[in-house]
């Protein structure tokens, strides 16, 4: 009797210690996480602002500096991304880590059937609980495991907190065609890198072997429905902040 007693004890407490470690476990990766985010702001670079007016009357051809071909190489569609205009006083507070509502970005392992571009999933998360998501692309299939930071190599986003700016939010058409058309959402990063012009926009090309499923950086969605879905989220949630968690 006193055996089958300690015996039960023992696998009690043992199942207690299990709890006790993966709990710990997860708020050790939740510090690590908030970490990242705070180092990614507290690095970030003094951004320039200037009046959309300004912004707009910039070529209509120029193209932004993550979308920038090598010399010698051919632009590919993509690039001729709308002017982003940034009105003063756009950048608000909080921080993402104490914004209420945001926009999470993270790798699943789910893959594009027939072009082999790995599934990221656009989670709506509101006072810790994702209560959305959408289904969706960064960079290009064969691009993944490029440096995150150099511009042009067409690689996924690097990892960090993004400011979304609300007053630059587009609907297309637009003359490029693999911008879709659906909204431009820009964002801005906010760390040291050299990727720029940043967005999210329908990608009409996804699942097609025609050498533009993908993006060149941005996050693409796969409907102009979704981009509209993504608009009315920040809307209704007053949501400024894109975390890239990985």
């Amino acid at each position: 009797m006193k055996l089958t007693m300690i015996g039960i004890l023992s696998a009690v407490a043992g199942t207690a210690a299990a709890v006790i470690v993966v709990n710990v476990d997860t708020h050790l990766k939740e510090k690590e996480r908030d970490s990242m985010i705070l180092q990614s702001l507290m690095y970030a670079q003094p951004l320039q602002q200037q009046d959309f007016n300004v912004a707009q009357s910039l070529p209509a051809d120029a193209l932004p500096a993550d979308a920038t071909p090598t010399p010698g190489i051919k632009a590919e569609q993509g690039s001729a991304r709308p002017t982003i205009g940034i009105k003063s006083g756009g950048f608000l507070q909080p921080s993402p880590i104490k914004a209420m509502s945001k926009l999470v970005l993270s790798k699943t392992n789910e893959i594009v059937e027939g072009t082999k571009d790995p599934v990221w999933s656009l989670q709506l998360v509101k006072d810790g609980k994702v209560i959305d998501k959408i289904p969706a692309l960064t960079g290009r299939a064969s691009k993944q495991s490029l440096n995150r930071h150099t511009s042009g190599n067409k690689s996924p986003l690097p990892i960090g907190a993004y400011y979304i700016n609300q007053t630059a939010i587009e609907r297309g058409p637009f003359s490029d065609p693999e911008l879709g058309s659906g909204y431009w959402i820009p964002f801005t990063p906010m760390f040291q890198t050299n990727r720029s012009d940043l967005g999210f926009h329908q990608d009409p090309s996804w699942g097609r072997k025609n050498g533009e499923s993908g993006t060149s950086g941005c996050i693409g969605l796969q409907s102009a429905k979704e981009t509209a879905k993504l608009v009315e989220w920040i809307k209704k949630y007053n949501i400024h902040w894109l975390v890239v968690e990985s």
